[in-house]
Formats: structure tokens, sequence, C-alpha cells
């Protein structure tokens, strides 16, 4: 849920030119991409955590015995 709604805020800004933010390169760069960047990478990471989890888990359960 929380990379959909970073997506949708993302992609609703782009679409709209960038009209919403502050043209500054310091707080374009840092602000809107950094900081708000976080709120996609943690959650990716957690992501693809949870799937190596589980596709180990399922290897192991494949195997025979």
């Amino acid at each position: 849920g929380q990379l959909y709604g970073d997506v949708l805020y993302f992609a609703t800004e782009a679409r709209a030119g960038w009209s919403h933010s502050d043209p500054r390169p310091f707080y374009f760069w840092g602000y809107f991409v950094g900081l708000n960047g976080l709120w996609v990478l943690v959650p990716a990471a957690l992501l693809a955590d949870a799937c190596h989890h589980l596709a180990a888990a399922q290897r192991a359960l494949d195997r025979p015995r």
C-alpha cells in the first residue's frame, strides 16, 4: 500500500509538470526526491527481503526428502 501511494504521489506531481514543487535544486532533490524517496526505498527493500525468504522457504518445501 505504501508503494502504491508513493507512485501516485510522484506520478501525479510529474504529470502536473512539478508545478507544486519548489524549483530550487536543493529543495527539489534534497527534500522532494531524497526524503520522499526513503518512503519508496524502505518498503521496496522490505518487500524484496520478504520475497527472498518466501522463495527460500518454498525451495526447502519442494526438496524431495
